[in-house]
């Protein structure tokens, strides 16, 4: 009888440890940048085009990444960047552009044809052992 008494305790352990991982599950599903839309709802490629155009967005690729449309190309201030759109309702669910680390010449990415840095990105080793600053802080 003892031995029936600790089965049924632990099948009931095991049924609520089941059930608060089911319960957290989803929360955690909707907290990332995945897009969850039914393939029957997108909304072509064209639509695509059309939204980047009428953002002044010139787009050098256009691919899915994780059920969401992936977009990756030049702002209309000429900035790179990635973006993911639902692909539903076309609203960014994410936007990186090339200044957003504020690390100034290491934030810039290369030219898309040349693979050099831009040409107003400072040089690299900026900051040399015994050279002056050129701008002070007060």
């Amino acid at each position: 009888m003892k031995h029936l008494g600790i089965a049924r305790s632990l099948v009931l352990t095991m049924f609520a440890l089941v059930s608060a991982v089911g319960i957290h599950h989803p929360a955690q599903a909707h907290d990332s940048d995945d897009c969850e839309a039914p393939v029957n709802a997108w909304k072509p490629r064209d639509a695509v085009r059309a939204m980047a155009q009428q953002k002044g967005w010139q787009i050098d690729r256009l691919r899915i990444d994780d059920g969401c449309y992936e977009v990756k190309g030049h702002d209309a201030d000429g900035r790179r960047f990635k973006a993911k759109l639902d692909p539903a309702t076309l609203d960014v669910v994410r936007m990186k552009r090339e200044d957003d680390d504020h690390g100034g010449a290491r934030g810039r990415l290369p030219d898309a044809n040349t693979g050099k840095p831009p040409a107003d990105a400072a040089p690299e080793g900026l900051l040399k052992p015994g050279a002056k600053p050129q701008v002070q802080i007060r």
